[in-house]
């Protein structure tokens, strides 16, 4: 599991054995720039264990309250539920030697696997693995935006692809500083800040890192549409959704068409299938053993 970056400017260094936040999450492995994988010596099962980095030179009251506004973040990033977004179990303030605040520690479910990031060092993913791969990140980016979370750093990295084919988005609770590069949303970088359709945005420049060059398939009129510099002129979750539905249904429709057709074997030539027989008359179409009662009777004509 990799889902960060470069150094880690809030802890100036590797803590792994040195600290266990709030005493019980013991830092077994740097994995990120601000990720360790952990232990949780209470429940005894493994967690992610992240530090949201501060942009470098802040210090005093501004790092005070930058270190508030991570904290709330990062509380509130934990009501985000969704099958495709790692999910944030608790969130530690602990002050730093000399300071009234601290930087928040986050800690989140582990997912075990791969990021895209490493996946795609590997090769391109063709549409309908790109398809698939957006609807699980939009799914998980609806579930934030419902309640009032941007994620602001849809890349790669934070993509984590976990066993049984879980595709799942970290990165939840970060406050991330604007800092450019070919995830990030024209706005952001601008400096005008970002809201849902910033991160739609970086979701279009993902996919689109995701497949080979010119090789976007029916992704490509929406990923031209994702990547607008207007924000106005992009869709919305919803109608993103379902474009993905179809391209990424493509694949699994094709197994359906397949057990839907009959066993080869020898079929019935067309003449042995009985023609329906002509409207006979009502004595005709008395069963027979009617017909030989009738008969005894004294009651049958001809």
């Amino acid at each position: 599991m990799s889902d960060d970056d470069g150094d880690d400017g809030a802890t100036g260094g590797d803590l792994t054995g040195e600290r266990r936040p709030a005493g019980r999450y013991r830092l077994l492995e740097r994995v990120g720039g601000a990720v360790w994988r952990a232990l949780d010596e209470r429940t005894g099962r493994e967690v992610a264990v992240r530090r949201p980095p501060l942009p470098y030179g802040v210090a005093g009251e501004e790092r005070e309250r930058v270190a508030h506004r991570l904290l709330h973040e990062a509380r509130a990033a934990a009501r985000v539920e969704h099958p495709s977004a790692v999910a944030v179990h608790d969130v530690v303030a602990e002050p730093e030697s000399g300071e009234s605040g601290g930087l928040p520690w986050i800690v989140t479910e582990w997912v075990p696997g791969e990021s895209l990031r490493d996946r795609l060092a590997r090769g391109p993913l063709d549409a309908v693995e790109a398809a698939r791969v957006g609807l699980a990140v939009l799914g998980a980016l609806r579930a934030a935006h419902a309640v009032g979370i941007v994620h602001r750093d849809v890349r790669p990295a934070n993509v984590l692809l976990g066993p049984s084919g879980r595709i799942a988005l970290a990165g939840f609770g970060f406050e991330v500083p604007a800092r450019g590069g070919e995830f990030e949303a024209p706005e952001r970088g601008s400096g005008r800040g970002g809201g849902p359709a910033s991160d739609l945005w970086s979701l279009g420049a993902l996919l689109r890192a995701a497949v080979a060059p010119g090789d976007a398939g029916r992704l490509e009129p929406l990923l031209g549409r994702l990547l607008e510099r207007d924000p106005q002129m992009r869709p919305g979750a919803e109608e993103a959704a379902a474009e993905l539905e179809a391209v990424a249904g493509e694949r699994q429709a094709e197994p359906e068409s397949r057990r839907a057709e009959p066993e080869p074997g020898p079929q019935p030539p067309p003449e042995s299938i009985p023609e329906p027989a002509p409207e006979s008359t009502p004595e005709r179409r008395r069963p027979a053993p009617v017909a030989a009662l009738l008969e005894a009777l004294g009651w049958a004509r001809g």
